[in-house]
């Protein structure tokens, strides 16, 4: 649903704006066109991440979600140009290469940008908590339930 309304909202206008742009300039706007747009989602959904993460921390925000975000759409901009580089020279990486590589830096920044916040403010104590309560609260009224028979 989130991935529908960036692609609506954000996305398809940038990218209709950036082709506008790229015809004015005599550039390949099926190519590069994309480029701007993706990394206008990526800052956008950044922006929204900090926002949530601002509701269930309740501190003022560090920016590092926000980063995480344009960090990861930098990088996605850069591997489409670096992609459409290499395969107009007929290269391109293996994908037994290509994922471990994108799964461990999605881990590091992740670890880094993303979750840290969360762990730094204590909101994964608190939400462990919570479930306690609650697994506590279904175990109860189980063992109520099975007493009532």
């Amino acid at each position: 649903m989130v991935t529908n309304i960036l692609r609506h909202t954000v996305y398809k206008p940038v990218r209709s704006i950036s082709e506008t742009v790229l015809v004015k300039l005599k550039q390949q706007k099926q190519k590069w066109a994309p480029l701007p747009a993706v990394l206008v989602a990526f800052i956008v959904s950044g922006l929204m991440h900090e926002l949530i993460f601002f509701y269930i921390t309740r501190v003022n925000p560090t920016w590092e979600v926000t980063c995480f975000f344009v960090l990861h759409g930098v990088c996605l901009v850069v591997e489409f140009w670096v992609k459409n580089v290499l395969l107009a020279r007929g290269c391109w990486l293996h994908w037994a290469v290509a994922g471990p590589l994108t799964i461990g830096f999605v881990v590091v920044t992740a670890s880094w940008l993303f979750l840290s916040p969360l762990v730094r403010n204590g909101a994964d104590i608190k939400a462990i908590e919570e479930c306690k309560v609650v697994m506590k609260l279904l175990k109860d009224n189980m063992l109520w339930t099975l007493k009532s028979l």
